[in-house]
């Protein structure tokens, strides 16, 4: 649940939004941690979609002279789309779009989220593309910001919510309904897949706020990228699909 101010500012959004756009808007949603349990005030952006039925170039234009506003009130870069990314990009994202159906809240048009079939075969591999992209990327972020504490900090907060996604996706392909809130997401996960992740666990407990750091953050870090190291291993022997 949001706070007052956010909705607020959440508000001017949606009105903003139908300014700009008119009558080309087809849909504006909020997805992500803002429209579950795991938005975290001060931290978290508003993730949105902005929905059109054709983008032009027009239209770019007019979300750039209005982004940097936007920004202000707490969102983040939106995904602008239209129906036909929509109906012929299911296969090729349908992870991202998984989530998003799973996980919104419609400020705004049509709900053509709610109503998309998605197709799902896809889904362990590009599973498996993103988390190795994502190991190694943190590699390579380490070798930067590894000796800076509080941006190796920033960095494990930022990225143990993907992982707990790509865990959401594979619970999907085992026909297990996903959880809404990243911790409840963990459980299940370390249950079907009989592994223990306590580094992950203990991030979002961090990010969320109920716990504080524990011990050497460049010791979280190297458990960290064991823990990772051994998810990717997890999704690259899933043989459900």
């Amino acid at each position: 649940m949001l706070d007052p101010k956010t909705e607020k500012a959440l508000a001017k959004l949606t009105e903003g939004v139908r300014e700009v756009f008119g009558n080309d808007l087809v849909s504006f949603l909020l997805y992500g941690s803002a429209a579950g349990d795991d938005f975290v005030v001060g931290r978290s952006d508003l993730n949105c979609a902005i929905i059109l039925e054709r983008i032009t170039h027009a239209h770019l234009k007019k979300l750039h002279a209005h982004l940097a506003n936007w920004h202000k009130l707490g969102m983040a870069v939106p995904l602008l789309l239209d129906r036909k990314f929509l109906e012929n990009g299911r296969d090729v994202f349908p992870m991202e779009l998984h989530d998003m159906q799973a996980q919104h809240r419609l400020l705004a048009g049509e709900d053509v989220i709610s109503a998309l079939q998605i197709d799902g075969r896809n889904l362990r591999y590009q599973a498996e593309h993103e988390a190795r992209s994502k190991l190694l990327r943190l590699r390579a972020l380490y070798a930067e910001v590894g000796a800076d504490r509080s941006r190796l900090e920033g960095l494990l907060l930022d990225s143990v919510k993907t992982f707990v996604i790509l865990m959401r996706n594979l619970s999907r392909l085992r026909n297990v309904a996903g959880h809404r809130r990243y911790e409840d997401t963990l459980t299940q996960f370390e249950s079907s897949a009989g592994a223990s992740f306590p580094t992950m666990r203990h991030l979002l407990r961090v990010r969320s706020g109920s716990e504080g750091w524990r011990g050497d953050v460049d010791g979280i870090f190297e458990a960290y990228l064991e823990e990772v190291e051994r998810l990717v291993d997890l999704i690259d022997g899933d043989e459900t699909q």
